[in-house]
């Protein structure tokens, strides 16, 4: 039970529900208090804040059990992914990491295709359960894709170039879409739905249901997830080189060679550094000294850490190193959500 619990790989299943959770109480919670904030100074000082009586339309409006379930969802269908996709490299990992092989030693190759299949099947009916509670039948869409994804990928997108390092960036990007596309529309509803601030002595004020820019917010995280993964991925593909291209793999630094793949590695942290740099300077929120430097040495120390050893590495090991300090830069990044209310 231990050794398919490692193959779910449960520190990488945290790190997404963490992600979803930031999105909930960080960013959306935070933008609601910034906003609340903002209201208060307009008041110029005549009300504070433990005199506002908060309507129910402000706060999160996904309710916490469906929210947990979505949550649940996610987790349980990338558990799956994970399974599958060690199912199919076991040849690949005997050669790249011969000390790690779970499926056909300690775990059954149909007991792991078995909790594929269940967990698949169970992080489905929790999103169907979400949509149908929700009345958001579109977005029914996204666990079917990314069980059909997930599956695709670990049969055979992964040994396309380019098309499964673009596959994995996707779903990594959905992380926090997804926790987006079910609570901004809610929130919006709410707001529509409800006086959302009252005054104790009668006075009522209303704010704004306009989120163009929480939807800018859940946006720009879903990129830097985007391209860090794409970063990861890479970075990946040259620390399991060896074992890829005994099993016909058509990766990156098998096709286009390692000065290539290590090339692509700079220019997209190149990419998002830039990008943070530029965020920094033209949107007044990120200004303030706080995010400044959570930008500096939380996110951007990590990438360049990452890059330099992506640079000198020549072992697997390296790459690997490489690799674990990108993931450190990608949980920086989603972390930035808990600073969302302290901004200016």
């Amino acid at each position: 039970m231990l050794d398919l619990i490692r193959l779910s790989r449960p520190l990488n299943l945290l790190i997404m529900a963490m992600s979803m959770a930031l999105i909930r109480y960080g960013l959306v919670v935070g933008f609601l208090e910034r906003g609340l904030r903002q209201l208060l100074a307009e008041l110029g000082g005549s009300v504070t804040r433990a005199e506002l009586l908060l309507d129910p339309g402000f706060g999160p409006q996904l309710p916490l059990p469906l929210f947990a379930l979505l949550v649940l969802s996610v987790v349980l269908i990338a558990a799956g992914g994970n399974i599958i996709n060690d199912y199919f490299d076991t040849r690949i990992d005997r050669i790249n990491r011969p000390e790690t092989v779970i499926v056909g030693r300690s775990v059954k190759r149909r007991v792991a295709m078995a909790a594929h299949l269940a967990l698949s099947g169970a992080g489905l009916l929790c999103g169907a359960v979400v949509v149908w509670r929700t009345g958001q039948w579109p977005l029914l869409a996204v666990p079917v894709f990314a069980i059909g994804a997930l599956w695709l990928y670990s049969t055979s997108l992964k040994r396309r170039l380019v098309i499964g390092n673009g596959t994995v960036a996707l779903l990594t990007a959905l992380v926090p879409l997804t926790a987006g596309l079910y609570e901004i529309p809610a929130l919006q509803r709410g707001f529509h739905a409800h006086n959302v601030v009252a005054l104790a002595d009668g006075r009522r004020f209303e704010m704004e249901a306009w989120f163009p820019e929480l939807w800018y917010w859940v946006l720009g995280f879903a990129a830097f997830a985007f391209l860090s993964s794409l970063v990861r991925e890479l970075q990946k593909d040259m620390a399991d080189v060896k074992g890829d291209a005994m099993n016909g793999c058509r990766t990156v630094p098998i096709v286009w060679g390692m000065r290539w793949a290590k090339a692509l590695v700079m220019g997209y942290i190149a990419v998002l550094i830039i990008a943070l740099l530029a965020l920094h300077m033209l949107v007044p929120a990120l200004r303030g000294d706080l995010s400044y430097w959570y930008i500096q040495l939380g996110i951007i120390a990590p990438l360049l850490l990452s890059a330099g050893f992506t640079y000198n590495a020549t072992q697997r090991a390296e790459h690997a190193r490489a690799g674990h300090l990108m993931k450190l830069a990608m949980v920086m990044g989603a972390g930035f959500a808990l600073l969302i209310r302290f901004l200016p």
